[in-house]
């Protein structure tokens, strides 16, 4: 009774619009799945139990946040990269800890992404600092990670990679060339593009019912079973870890 309507009441439409830039937020992703999110191809709406719980991670963020400015070392807040460059985003925090900035990304994890957090940060969180760090021109940062069911805390302190932002960069101006110069769908992911996977984006992506018959252009209803698509929804990352 109760939960369906809660379910229903979370329930959002995820809004698509065809842009001419890359987020940060996509860099270790499916240059396919990048490429169909740029076009502004229909996805399936957000069901009621994911959105709870990426709100989670934002009432996280904001809590930690406060208490960063609390403590009296929160620099800025919200930093836009400058505009003119390939990707587009905002860091969470730049601090300052003993006369050095840090630019600081707060991430939630489900307790087994957390456990496997034990030495090292997840891939694209590590790369998506990496890019803050590259065009901030900030030589470290702070990839501050909560464990989403036990609130414990985890920190890695990383220095900028430059060879590693060469290769990031020189990666996304090739997709930049293939989607918005030729306007191409990309080819399939092949190992080079895989190593930044951390888990198998295949069986999660919304794009699915597009890739599998390699639509380049937004179709009609007609062409590809949307319908079947947005009453099941798509799998999502945490039907497995929970």
């Amino acid at each position: 009774m109760l939960v369906e309507k809660l379910d229903q009441y979370f329930q959002r439409e995820e809004r698509t619009r065809p842009r001419d830039y890359f987020y940060v937020s996509e860099v270790g992703k499916c240059p396919r799945q990048i490429y169909y999110a740029i076009k502004g191809f229909p996805r399936p709406p957000l069901d009621g139990l994911t959105a709870r719980k990426l709100a989670v991670g934002d009432e996280a963020h904001k809590r930690l946040a406060q208490a960063l400015f609390g403590m009296g070392v929160v620099v800025a807040a919200e930093v836009p990269i400058p505009p003119g460059n390939l990707f587009h985003g905002r860091c969470d925090l730049i601090v300052s800890l003993d006369g050095k900035n840090y630019v600081v990304e707060v991430k939630t994890a489900h307790p087994y992404t957390f456990d496997q957090m034990a030495s090292a940060p997840r891939r694209d969180h590590y790369l998506q600092l990496q890019l803050y760090l590259h065009y901030f021109g900030i030589p470290q940062g702070v990839i501050l990670a909560e464990n989403k069911a036990t609130q414990e805390l985890r920190e890695f302190v990383v220095p900028l990679d430059k060879e590693e932002m060469g290769r990031v960069i020189r990666t996304f101006e090739r997709l930049q060339r293939t989607i918005f110069v030729a306007g191409q769908l990309p080819p399939l992911p092949g190992q080079e593009e895989k190593r930044d996977w951390e888990f198998d984006q295949c069986r999660y992506c919304p794009y699915v019912p597009f890739c599998s018959e390699d639509v380049a252009e937004i179709p009609g209803h007609n062409e590809v079973d949307l319908a079947a698509a947005e009453t099941a929804g798509p799998r999502t990352l945490f039907d497995d870890l929970t």
